[in-house]
């Protein structure tokens, strides 16, 4: 069984929240084992933060690989990724596109945002995406994620944002990592259809597995009916 881990950054502009993850990876089975959001930090201590993170010895004990440190290079993100290079953090950059595909350039991914929010949801609604029971971001993570909205754009195409007034950063931080432990490889992928009327997430507790429904306002019947393939 192939074990690492993952270390997702979704960063942000001075005055907006950056999200940082780390995730156990154990075949397709994904861990959420420590999630953070902090707001106002300059560029530096951004970087200072994620590699502190990132040089955990406990992510290099007992795994398959060592650990694995993406995050999106849009926006601010590229500047950023410079940063941790040059303070010594390899690092894997996700491009968000509009695009049917996935490309791969320099090392880092080109992928449409949809297709990020897709592999996360799919992993969700099988109970692959798990979390400690009584986690301290777990209430926070939930919230976020219930004001998680899709919609059509007149292209035709879905976008996935946070509702007015609400924030994202802790759910693509995740969905981004989970996405690239379940599609690392650079290859097209075509529409993704989900099945089942929930979307839900394992809480572990000692050797128990419990259930909580967290479902998206927006992943309902009629608007699966209306655009199977979109997702």
């Amino acid at each position: 069984m192939a074990r690492f881990y993952i270390i997702s950054l979704d960063p942000a502009q001075l005055n907006d929240y950056s999200a940082l993850s780390v995730i156990e990876a154990k075949d397709t089975k994904y861990r959420l084992e420590w999630l953070r959001r902090k707001q106002g930090l300059p560029y530096t201590e951004i970087v200072n933060w994620s590699k502190k993170v990132f040089l955990n010895p406990l992510f290099r004990k007992d795994v398959t690989y060592p650990p694995v440190f993406v995050l999106d290079i849009g926006g601010v993100g590229k500047a950023l990724q410079d940063m941790l290079t040059a303070a010594g953090v390899s690092t894997t950059g996700i491009q968000y596109t509009g695009g049917a595909t996935v490309t791969r350039e320099s090392g880092n991914y080109h992928v449409s945002k949809s297709f990020i929010v897709g592999k996360f949801l799919a992993a969700w609604d099988e109970g692959r995406v798990q979390m400690p029971a009584g986690a301290s971001f777990l209430d926070m993570f939930q919230t976020e994620l219930k004001a998680f909205r899709g919609e059509m754009t007149s292209q035709g195409r879905a976008k996935f944002e946070a509702e007015q007034g609400e924030h994202d950063d802790l759910v693509m931080c995740v969905a981004q990592a989970v996405w690239w432990c379940e599609h690392a490889a650079p290859k097209p992928i075509g529409p993704l259809v989900f099945s089942g009327a929930t979307k839900e997430s394992c809480i572990v507790s000692g050797g128990a597995t419990k259930r909580f429904t967290g479902i998206p306002s927006w992943v309902s019947p009629e608007y699966r009916r209306k655009h199977p393939h979109e997702f």
